[in-house]
């Protein structure tokens, strides 16, 4: 009975933050952070659903920074980087044509925002270059959520990642959204935790106060 107690309030934070962003309980997975759920995100993509290519930028936080470098070394990935203007923006022209390009399964991976010179990217716009093109979309969306309005419903991401101490929840606890359709799998196995997509102990307290 104590673990489901626990299992309710689990669901009804889930319930929650997917009515928040318009999307079903079922495609918000608990992590520790917006890291794990970054690597989680990009390592699945490359080991699980046959990405080849990554377009990126130099501005990426260094948890996405590091994975696509760590996957290019590893499993021999191309990496496409798009490179910001001097104001720290990037062309979604330059991020067209790369995606017209190529005949590789590709993942992009760009931030809504920066985290240190505060740039915003227009996600609905790089949403959509990237269904056009059947390309994935990954954003690491850990300094807007809770600030900005997100609607997944219509913005056609498949994947973005959250930190509650963004937004003055506690540290150590976050979420990915995982769009149902991508067919993501996990890294962490070892139990069917998070629709097996995160094995272990959920955070309880963290997932709450989050």
């Amino acid at each position: 009975s104590f673990g489901q107690d626990a299992k309710v309030i689990l669901e009804k934070v889930r319930r929650e933050i997917a009515d928040y962003l318009r999307v079903t309980p079922a495609e918000i997975i608990f992590t520790s952070c917006g890291t794990e759920s970054n690597n989680m995100i990009l390592k699945s993509s490359v080991e699980h659903l046959g990405v080849e290519r990554i377009i990126t930028s130099p501005l990426e936080h260094k948890c996405v920074a590091e994975s696509v470098l760590d996957l290019k070394k590893r499993k021999g990935i191309e990496v496409v980087y798009l490179r910001p203007n001097n104001h720290g923006d990037l062309s979604l022209e330059d991020l067209e044509k790369h995606l017209k390009n190529s005949e590789k399964k590709t993942l992009v991976s760009l931030m809504h925002s920066n985290n240190e010179i505060g740039n915003l990217l227009d996600i609905e716009k790089v949403a959509q270059l990237c269904k056009e093109n059947n390309a994935l979309f990954h954003s690491d969306t850990v300094q807007t959520i809770a600030h900005y309005d997100l609607d997944f419903s219509k913005i056609p991401v498949d994947f973005a990642s959250c930190s509650a101490h963004k937004f003055h929840g506690p540290k150590g606890v976050g979420f990915a959204f995982v769009r149902k359709s991508s067919g993501l799998k996990g890294i962490i196995t070892g139990g069917p935790q998070e629709r097996s997509l995160r094995a272990g102990t959920e955070n309880v307290c963290g997932i709450a106060g989050m």
